[in-house]
């Protein structure tokens, strides 16, 4: 009699379009929305900037919840109904939002959408592998990888013949009705008999490891590299994408390249992800983002240097494949280095730190903009501190400690 597969494979699965659902609340998303935003609220960009900032920090708060409620709870209630609020949040947005409650509205889905549904994404593909963790989340960051660049490619083309307003109804309905098939197919977490039975070792790094708290995993080097890597990558993801049209404009490049360059680092990211997993056989998780730390130096210090569209696209590609590669491992490592008992509220953790740096990383951006009258100084400032980071995760073991 053959045995069924695996449930775990489903919450992958799930959890991946919980994350895509995630886009109204990031940055890379509202970052699709600005420009129209902006004209249409009469707003500032440097006021927006940091009404950003503000509902971002806030929301970043929400991880610290939702990591802890995902533990006790489990992954049915909180993801249906994290669902169903962002949802009805992107949907009551679209029709009500004004110069006077855009910081209630960004400060919701901030946290909602970027802090609470990424946690508890995350954490479910966490809570259900153990022996195949890297496998499982190579195939989730490669299911999410595709699942943002078809969102993004067709959310950017409707804005521009429907409006931002039509369009985010659209996606609040959309992210609703997940909601109501994650409250019918999503499990509260695996059963004990299902726990060893997601499949035979395929990595070095899935070898037993005894379940750390809080408390242990904060007292580790380990969690700090990943965190801070992690946190550094996403501030400037975020400065990069929310303001990502003008920063061609100022290198001479119109829309038609911006496009071809989103495409170039989504369809890398996906290389980089499937790249990671497999190198997870040989490499250690802290040294695979030693290498990408370095990679990450030499794009941000050759930012202001790109001269033609095709050094542009091969840039971004270059900067969509590090990427890639951070997911799968900032998704894995925890699981892998501190277990799944505590898993929600490590995540949620280290998600603060993630979520504060997208906050002040458009801000900083926008400042050093200002103050400048160019983006790529807060680049260059940037490329050491990648560069050292690296070499500390290259000296970064994960946690052993006796069973």
């Amino acid at each position: 009699m053959s045995k069924r597969p695996y449930y775990g494979w489903v919450i992958v699965v799930l959890a991946a379009m919980s994350m895509v659902a995630t886009l109204p609340g990031r940055t890379v998303g509202l970052g699709l929305i600005t420009e129209p935003l902006l004209l249409d609220l009469d707003l500032e960009r440097t006021q927006f900037a940091k009404i950003n900032v503000i509902a971002t920090l806030i929301g970043s708060l929400f991880a610290l919840a939702a990591g802890p409620l995902t533990d006790r709870l489990g992954l049915r209630v909180m993801l249906s109904s994290i669902l169903l609020i962002l949802g009805s949040t992107v949907l009551t947005m679209s029709q009500m939002v004004s110069a006077g409650t855009v910081t209630l509205f960004l400060i919701l889905i901030r946290g909602f959408g970027q802090s609470a549904l990424s946690t508890t994404s995350i954490t479910s593909v966490g809570k259900w592998f153990t022996k195949r963790l890297a496998i499982a989340m190579g195939v989730f960051s490669l299911l999410v990888a595709i699942g943002f660049s078809v969102a993004i490619v067709s959310i950017q083309s409707q804005i521009e013949s429907l409006g931002w307003r039509h369009v985010w109804i659209v996606v609040g309905v959309a992210v609703i009705i997940l909601g109501g098939i994650s409250a019918l197919i999503a499990r509260r977490g695996p059963k004990p008999a299902d726990s060893p039975v997601d499949g035979p070792s395929l990595s070095s790094l899935d070898e037993p490891r005894p379940d750390l708290r809080l408390s242990e995993a904060l007292q580790t080097p380990c969690f700090w590299m990943f965190g801070i890597a992690m946190a550094l990558y996403s501030g400037v993801l975020a400065g990069v994408s929310l303001f990502n049209q003008s920063i061609l404009q100022e290198l001479g490049f119109g829309v038609t390249t911006f496009r071809y360059a989103m495409a170039g680092l989504m369809s890398a990211g996906l290389i980089g992800n499937l790249l990671a997993a497999w190198a997870t056989r040989y490499l250690s998780l802290p040294r695979i983002v030693a290498l990408s730390l370095w990679v990450l130096a030499l794009v941000l210090l050759t930012y202001p240097r790109l001269q033609t569209a095709s050094q542009v696209i091969s840039h971004a590609s270059l900067y969509g494949f590090c990427g890639g590669v951070f997911s799968v491992v900032y998704f894995t490592g925890f699981g892998h280095a501190f277990g799944r008992t505590h898993l929600g509220k490590i995540q949620g953790c280290a998600q603060v730190m993630t979520v504060v740096a997208s906050a002040l990383g458009p801000w900083w951006l926008a400042s050093v903009k200002e103050a400048t009258g160019s983006y790529f100084p807060m680049m260059i400032y940037l490329a050491p501190v990648f560069a050292l980071l690296g070499v500390m995760g290259w000296l970064t073991k994960l946690p052993r400690r006796s069973l």
